[in-house]
């Protein structure tokens, strides 16, 4: 509290109002016993729960970061490496879920993929490498180029919604085991994060990197 007037002062010019007269300070053993109380009333209703979350880690720190932390050093300039992989549906032989990622990093985690319910997508034909892929059809004519992909069939039209509960092999088996109930992994999951302008309009989910991935797969 050695400089508390200086604050007080400098906060007024600044132009931010405060009650200092009647003000809380978190120091304040007053206030971290309310605290503590209106804990105890939540956790006797039963309304606490232990659950995780996806934080920002520094191994320089070896620490995690705050999003504020982690902000401010963020790069806009940076090059991703970027890469289209697929997942080979288990009840379709022959035919392929096609991703794209700048985190391929992530893919030995990879838990799940996911589509919007809302897109259509495509089930198209490489008649040259004799393959059969599933992409979104508003993301076909980047795919197709990007793939180097010269001369395809489109085998069928199906929405989003369609492909969601699909099973596919995992592209590592270091947590195929979670495949089975209670996990059921490997499947294709709700996404409505999944956008039209760019990738394929499949997204490889990595719910231990990636928080939009461990809502999306804890829903």
């Amino acid at each position: 509290m050695t400089y508390s007037k200086e604050w007080e002062e400098i906060v007024g010019r600044f132009g931010r109002w405060i009650d200092f007269k009647n003000d809380y300070k978190t120091m304040d053993c007053e206030y971290m016993e309310s605290v503590w109380w209106t804990f105890k009333q939540i956790y006797n209703k039963g309304l606490v729960y232990r659950g995780a979350r996806i934080m920002p880690f520094s191994t320089a720190c070896n620490t995690v970061l705050s999003n504020f932390e982690a902000g401010l050093n963020y790069k806009e300039q940076t090059k991703d490496p970027s890469v289209f992989i697929t997942f080979p549906l288990v009840d379709e032989p022959g035919t392929s879920l096609m991703a794209w990622t700048t985190t391929p990093w992530t893919l030995p985690s990879n838990l799940a993929c996911a589509v919007n319910p809302d897109f259509e997508y495509l089930k198209i034909k490489d008649e040259e490498r004799d393959k059969v892929y599933i992409v979104a059809e508003v993301r076909l004519k980047d795919v197709l180029k990007q793939n180097k992909i010269k001369k395809h069939k489109v085998l069928e039209k199906l929405k989003g919604k369609d492909l969601i509960g699909k099973k596919y092999t995992p592209l590592f088996d270091y947590f195929a085991q979670w495949g089975a109930a209670p996990w059921n992994c490997f499947r294709v999951i709700e996404g409505k994060f999944v956008t039209k302008d760019a990738g394929t309009g499949v997204v490889h989910c990595a719910p231990a990197f990636g928080e939009e991935d461990y809502k999306a797969c804890l829903a």
